[in-house]
């Protein structure tokens, strides 16, 4: 008799949790209204260079859409080859979002204030190589962009999923518009 009251109430309890998690779905990235950059070249590859390092402050493992990812669609969508001799090899080098705890005011006038309780700092490298028939380098552009966001102290797990997910839009923004600049 015990049990069903029980099972009824760890029920109540589950669901009531359940609607209180909020998860982060990140719009998708879309670059369809820029044109391509085209090279006279037989093909076009992306790769990446870069390696994670995985605990912090690094974090670009964490959030819902990694710079790394979010570099590689933007060179996948925007590079291509448009038919001619050698290739074009697209290399990230660098796709680092770092946390830093920054200081707030203590006491009473902190509690009262509501302030940044930390900072994320993004950078984006991207090489573009040019190679010849026999896949040496030819000529060669590197774009760096960096840029941060704060975080407000009493940011729940989704806000702070949506400023990373925006600081690592911006920064690819801003390495597309940086790209296309150099390799002109």
């Amino acid at each position: 008799m015990m049990a069903r009251p029980l099972v009824l109430l760890l029920a109540l309890l589950g669901a009531a949790c359940a609607r209180e998690y909020e998860t982060f779905q990140p719009p998708p990235l879309d670059f369809a209204d820029r044109p391509p950059i085209r090279f006279e070249v037989a093909k076009v590859s992306v790769r990446s260079a870069f390696e994670p390092k995985g605990a912090p402050p690094f974090i670009e493992h964490t959030l819902a859409l990694s710079p790394e990812a979010a570099a590689r669609q933007l060179l996948e969508e925007r590079l291509q080859a448009a038919g001619g001799a050698g290739s074009v090899q697209a290399v990230i080098v660098d796709a680092t979002i770092t946390e830093e705890q920054v200081a707030t005011t203590p006491g009473l006038r902190g509690y009262v204030t509501k302030e940044a309780s930390a900072r994320l700092d993004g950078r984006l490298k991207v090489r573009v190589d040019r190679l010849d028939e026999a896949g040496r380098v030819v000529s060669s552009a590197s774009t760096e962009v960096t840029r941060s966001s704060l975080i407000p102290e009493d940011a729940p797990y989704v806000q702070r999923q949506q400023i990373g997910h925006e600081l690592v839009r911006d920064l690819v923004n801003d390495l597309d518009d940086g790209m296309a600049t150099n390799l002109r």
